[in-house]
């Protein structure tokens, strides 16, 4: 009876933490969802959608390391007030049991998934970095798959190498321009310059040729892209695999370029694993937010990336704001978004 009185009293007190509401964001530190499980999205983005957020990003396999293939596919969360998360589960599977070779099986990678909603053909559409089953990271082709509602499933549709129809792209950013065309920003592949391409919304593929951005330095990767006062900002990281590195920034009139560089846009330090600004607090950039209702306001996602255990992953969400016309993401231990005056 004892025992018994003991367990009621942890499950009661777990279900009491769970239910309890975060007013505030914590970066660097474990993020629950509803259920009390830790948040399984990385390297992914957030779509606004009738009047709530959706969260996209890898899903990663518990134990498998990123050299076991951890990648299990697209994993979606829901919230409406960026804090507080609801679990819709994995809305793209790789078909962990298959041992064919199928497309979306075990032994793929998947990485990096983008979600646009499409209004001409009222769908969503998930762009992802995809490399076949036995390939590894020998060709990057942008696998695409579409869904009627945010919370999917999403379905398979294809493939296709942009950038250099070689060999592909690798890490990328898809960016709706001020002529409403869908660009694709991305590595070009083996030799990592920077090109932009448009992507035929209808038929979800690249259209034309790839050009590269012009001012953009070789070798940036994980790239996220934002319109603020008639310019487009371009953040990204260098090129040094699962470790940190210093993040990157310029600005441009165009998508095309020519580009400024602006150095590095982060401060401070993250007191949780002691890393600075000089290596992105420990993580890597992968989406600016854009917060709805309030003119101005940023929220500059970053992946803590563990490549020995995925699943443990952490996140860092931070405020970017504009000091005399430079972006600036400085650490904060917690904040809200009344930072956003």
């Amino acid at each position: 009876m004892k025992r018994l009185l003991i367990y009621c009293v942890l499950v009661c007190n777990a279900a009491f933490s769970f239910s309890q509401k975060l007013n505030n964001f914590t970066p660097g530190k474990l993020w629950l969802d509803n259920n009390g499980v830790a948040i399984n999205a990385h390297g992914g983005n957030v779509v606004f959608y009738q009047n709530k957020y959706y969260w996209y990003g890898e899903h990663k396999i518990t134990g498998k390391s990123e050299e076991q293939f951890a990648d299990g596919g697209i994993h979606c969360y829901s919230s409406k007030d960026l804090m507080n998360w609801d679990d819709e589960g994995i809305v793209l599977s790789v078909k962990y049991n298959d041992t064919t070779n199928g497309d979306l099986v075990y032994g793929c990678i998947l990485e990096r998934p983008k979600v646009v909603y499409d209004t001409q053909q009222k769908h969503f559409v998930a762009y992802f970095k995809y490399y076949p089953k036995g390939t590894k990271y020998l060709k990057g082709y942008l696998g695409v798959a579409t869904s009627k509602k945010p919370t999917g499933p999403f379905k398979f549709q294809h493939k296709f190498l942009g950038a250099n129809p070689e060999f592909g792209s690798g890490d990328f950013a898809l960016v709706q321009a001020t002529n409403k065309h869908l660009y694709h920003l991305t590595v070009r592949k083996p030799d990592k310059t920077f090109v932009i391409g448009q992507i035929e919304t209808s038929k979800m593929i690249a259209t034309g040729k790839y050009e590269p951005v012009k001012g953009v330095t070789s070798h940036t990767e994980a790239p996220a892209v934002m319109f603020h006062n008639k310019q487009y900002y371009l953040f990204g990281s260098g090129s040094s695999g699962w470790q940190p590195n210093k993040a990157r920034a310029f600005v441009a009139n165009t998508l095309n370029g020519d580009f400024t560089d602006l150095g590095n846009p982060c401060i401070g330090r993250n007191p949780h694993n002691g890393i600075g600004a000089d290596t992105t607090f420990g993580g890597q950039i992968n989406y600016i937010l854009k917060v709805e209702g309030k003119e101005n306001s940023y929220i500059a996602m970053f992946d803590i990336w563990k490549p020995d255990m995925p699943a443990n992953g952490l996140y860092v969400w931070l405020p970017l704001v504009f000091k005399n016309n430079k972006p600036q993401i400085e650490w904060k231990d917690s904040w809200d978004l009344t930072v956003f005056k």
